[in-house]
């Protein structure tokens, strides 16, 4: 047997791997109605929350109003700032004090996100309340614009608090400057009245001839007022040059203080609600439909992983046509599953124009065509495990055999757990085991014929204590010899290759051998292992049989597809059969490519004789 692995394609693959999940379908669809139902069930029990939102406007970037771009750039980033400070403790318990509240209610959330590329801020509150999370949407607005107003003058009250006590003492300065130089003007006025009387009156009293005291009092009168008028016009003049430095040192302020103004403006941004929140009714969360769907898929996808892990991890054969791709063995056949009951005729006899039937004479046909150069006169047919139903195909295909017009035998060299005897209802007290202590060439009592005709059986016989030493023996040879002699074709039932050497011993000794696999039972390793072992002592393997084909799976579609076209759909049969014609019915060849092989050696065969 020599390695013939071949690759699968893509297509091969996912062909697979789609039929696997077909064939899990039923699984993966309860798995994801469950989950589905669990989340539906969980989402609906939960909370509902709602959702309201507000848009606001960052009127203003401090310091770039004569600059567009820098504004807008500098007007995203305190966006991005405020975005952030919105959503803070302080500010969140500032709204539900302004609310009434003692703290800031714990289901209620908030959430705060720039526009990009613009000076908008998009404010999300969600809450179990709409009407709550309205209010707390639209208080937040306006009590963060009051905080940022606060802030922003906070930062010029001192400046404008001393440049404002600066000039009011400089006007109450110039006012009292104003009142001195009028009251300083009034006494100039009064002196200056004062002086032109007594300059009249020295005039009269001269023209009169007054007396030189009078004069001389009239004079230093007349004297005095003029002192007195200097000195309030000096006075006058030092009060209007104070006056003037009061209301110089006054406008310098003033115009300081309008620059802080000035600043002031250009530093404040306004906080501006566009939109405000209103109550939203309908709930955000939960949504049960939507999160049943989502665990509906996501079940059905740990479903699909889990089925496909099993598979991966399974050892079983589940491809048998992977035993032709990885070590070239042909399949022989392919016995699909059907129902029998302890004690009824086998299937062959019971139905012979079943799907089953067809499967056994497809078996039959497919040894002919394999036993073209060399007839097998002696067939071997044994598994690697107990469980793989060997007995069931020898069984049936001796009856096809038969019912072909060959005269066949069953020899049962299964012994330690015979069962030929169990399925054509045979007496085992004397059987295959009797024939080793026998000397006589012929098989009186141990041969056994059965309700088919052209059919024979050899029993086991009493279980021997030594089976492998009985079947290694040359005696074994001998038996075997007078049965090919007697019948033309002799099948032996031994047991399982793995469990004991009987198969191994008897293998070199017959014409050919027949491995039997079960699909879902058979493992890859005990399948590997006994290929070795028969290739080691160089048995002449013909085949593989897969029996119990569930034809349900999709990885079988070929084969329920040409029983369906055949028998019809549900593969069902007459239950009045009709007995089995000489010539050879069509049947479908499982390994088209070892019968052109066997054909073209017949052709060439008769070509050399004629």
């Amino acid at each position: 047997m020599e390695n013939q692995s071949e690759e699968r394609t893509t297509a091969e693959l996912f062909s697979e791997y789609s039929g696997l999940l077909l064939q899990w379908s039923w699984l993966l669809i309860l798995l994801a109605i469950l989950a589905g139902g669990t989340a539906y069930y969980i989402s609906n029990q939960g909370t509902r929350i709602y959702q309201t939102t507000t848009l606001v406007m960052l009127n203003g970037a401090p310091g770039y109003q004569s600059d567009p771009y820098s504004a807008s750039i500098v007007g995203q980033q305190l966006a991005t700032t405020y975005a952030k400070v919105m959503v803070t403790r302080p500010v969140l318990d500032s709204v539900a004090k302004r609310m009434g509240l003692t703290d800031f209610p714990g289901a209620a959330s908030v959430s705060v996100s720039p526009v990009t590329d613009t000076q908008l801020m998009t404010i999300v509150v969600q809450d179990t309340d709409p009407d709550r999370a309205a209010l707390i949407a639209n208080t937040l607005v306006s009590v963060f614009a009051e905080q940022i107003q606060t802030d922003q003058t906070s930062r010029y009250a001192d400046s404008k608090k001393s440049l404002e006590d600066q000039m009011a003492t400089l006007n109450q300065h110039i006012l009292d400057s104003n009142a001195a130089i009028t009251e300083t003007n009034q006494n100039i006025l009064d002196t200056n009245n004062a002086l032109t009387e007594i300059i009249n009156q020295i005039v009269n009293d001269t023209k009169a001839l007054a007396s030189t005291d009078v004069l001389d009092a009239d004079k230093a009168k007349r004297d005095q007022l003029e002192s007195s008028l200097v000195q309030y016009q000096s006075q006058l003049t030092q009060l209007q040059t104070t006056q003037s430095q009061y209301q110089y040192t006054y406008n310098n302020l003033f115009q300081s203080y309008q620059s802080i103004l000035l600043a002031q403006a250009q530093t404040t941004s306004s906080f501006i609600q566009k939109s405000p929140a209103i109550p939203n009714r309908n709930p955000i969360a939960p949504q049960p439909v939507r999160s049943a769907l989502l665990a509906a898929v996501v079940g059905l996808m740990i479903a699909a992983g889990i089925v496909i892990l099993v598979e991966f991890l399974d050892d079983t054969i589940r491809d048998p046509q992977a035993i032709t791709r990885k070590w070239g063995v042909p399949i022989l056949g392919m016995i699909v599953s059907y129902k029998s009951t302890k004690g009824e005729q086998l299937i062959t006899v019971r139905h012979p124009r079943s799907p089953v039937s067809e499967a056994f004479r497809s078996l039959r046909t497919n040894l002919q065509f394999a036993s073209v150069d060399t007839p097998i006169r002696t067939l071997l047919v044994t598994s690697p495990s107990p469980s793989d139903g060997k007995t069931t195909v020898v069984s049936n295909l001796a009856s096809v055999i038969a019912q072909g017009g060959r005269n066949v035998v069953i020899v049962d060299a299964d012994l330690r757990r015979p069962r030929i005897h169990k399925m054509f209802q045979l007496s085992n007290r004397v059987g295959l085991s009797d024939q080793f202590i026998q000397t006589q060439d012929h098989f009186d009592g141990s041969l056994k014929s059965t309700e088919i005709t052209n059919l024979h059986a050899l029993t086991s016989g009493n279980l021997p204590p030594n089976p492998s030493e009985l079947l290694s023996s040359a005696r074994m040879v001998e038996i075997l010899r007078q049965l090919s002699n007697k019948f033309s074709t002799v099948i032996v039932d031994s047991p399982p290759v793995l469990l004991v050497t009987d198969a191994l011993v008897l293998a070199p000794r017959v014409d050919g051998v027949i491995l039997v696999i079960k699909p879902s039972v058979t493992k890859w390793s005990s399948l590997r292992q006994a290929l070795d072992q028969l290739q080691h002592i160089k048995a002449n393997l013909l085949g593989v049989v897969v029996n119990d084909v569930n034809l349900s799976r999709s990885r079988y579609y070929y084969y329920r597809g040409y029983y369906s076209q055949k028998y019809g759909k549900g593969y069902h049969y007459a239950e009045k059969e009709v007995p089995e014609r000489a010539a050879e019915p069509k049947v479908i060849v499982t390994d088209p490519s070892a019968a052109r092989q066997a054909l073209l050696r017949t052709m060439k065969s008769t070509d050399q004789k004629k």
